[in-house]
């Protein structure tokens, strides 16, 4: 369940490559391939990073087969683990994510959830459940060396994003049992939300009125959207909603969206207000959720960003390969993952 990890994440949203293990080489094929040196316990030693080694054990270790994706993860892990140093405040990050992982595996349906982390993590180059702590931590750091770099680079990586139309909203709902001939007591309701938001604020009506009850408690604040989010499986909200917002300006309030649940057959009215469109702001933003959201953005409509933030980073440790095959196959993953881009400044 190669999406688990992704699918519990609130502190971050990693943006490291989807792992595919599709394997042409199996470890009796493979074994023999990395010759290198030999480190204190006589492990092949393939790469270096700052003096910190990546044996061959640490690939052929891992619950699948070697391949190229996991062999740079190997190297990604080193080189987000050595750049971004471990503060208290990353390292309480870390164990809050790891204590969510834990306690949505543990609710989950899934009788082999353990086993489905275990499958992730080692897609990652983590040896099983017991370092489920040093992704999460490693997860964390990434985050930072991601926000450090497009705070520096803002200008270059905004005009991508900003095609897909960025910005936070509210939404004020309510359930109908027929679109096409409300109740009196539906409509009554439905002419009170207009009254309210013709004489206050829309976080005021959606206080009053909306029976979301999630957003209403916060104003009606939804929180970030963008064109993405459509036809993403893990939006919260209907496409209809989200497309009429992207559809609106600042400040400016839906017509009445109804909405039909396509998998409850539940029927609802929706309101939609545009609170920010300006990027820089959505950036700046103090709700912790809207910020991951939009880095997470960032990473999506810039292509190859996240694998060349890392490459930015390595240039500033002292990395050396000692096999020419694994170097080339992580070269050739980084220019594909980035258009060939890494190398450029």
């Amino acid at each position: 369940m190669s999406e688990f990890l992704r699918n519990n994440w609130f502190v971050v949203v990693i943006a490291v490559i989807i792992i595919a293990f599709v394997s042409y080489f199996i470890y009796d094929e493979n074994k023999y391939n990395v010759s290198a040196k030999s480190g204190s316990d006589g492990n092949q030693v393939v790469a270096s990073i700052d003096k910190k080694d990546i044996t061959a054990n640490d690939i052929y270790d891992q619950s699948a087969p070697f391949d190229t994706a996991l062999l740079y993860n190997l190297y990604h892990n080193q080189v987000v683990d050595q750049s971004v140093k471990t503060t208290d405040d990353l390292d309480e990050k870390a164990k809050d994510l790891e204590k969510t992982i834990e306690q949505n595996a543990s609710s989950s349906s899934s009788q082999n959830s353990e086993s489905q982390i275990e499958t992730e993590l080692a897609s990652f180059g983590y040896n099983g459940i017991d370092q489920l702590y040093d992704y999460c931590l490693m997860t964390v750091k990434e985050a930072k060396m991601q926000r450090d770099y497009i705070e520096d680079h803002f200008d270059e990586v905004t005009p991508a994003l900003q095609e897909k139309k960025p910005r936070t909203i509210s939404i004020i709902s309510m359930q109908v049992q027929d679109l096409t001939a409300l109740t009196e007591d539906e409509q009554k309701k439905k002419d009170n939300i207009d009254s309210a938001l013709s004489s206050g604020s829309f976080a005021d009506a959606a206080t009053a009125y909306s029976e979301d009850t999630a957003t209403a408690s916060d104003d009606g604040f939804y929180g970030y959207v963008d064109a993405n989010s459509v036809n993403s499986q893990y939006s919260t909200l209907n496409a209809q909603v989200i497309q009429a917002a992207l559809n609106l300006e600042k400040d400016q309030t839906s017509d009445w969206i109804e909405v039909t649940d396509s998998s409850s057959g539940l029927k609802y009215l929706y309101k939609v207000h545009v609170d920010e469109t300006d990027i820089q702001n959505i950036w700046d933003s103090k709700n912790e959720t809207v910020s991951n959201n939009i880095l997470s953005a960032f990473l999506t409509a810039n292509q190859g960003l996240s694998v060349k933030i890392v490459e930015e980073n390595a240039k500033d440790l002292d990395i050396e390969f000692k096999d020419e095959d694994v170097q080339k196959r992580i070269e050739d993953y980084i220019n594909d993952q980035t258009g060939g881009s890494s190398n450029e400044e």
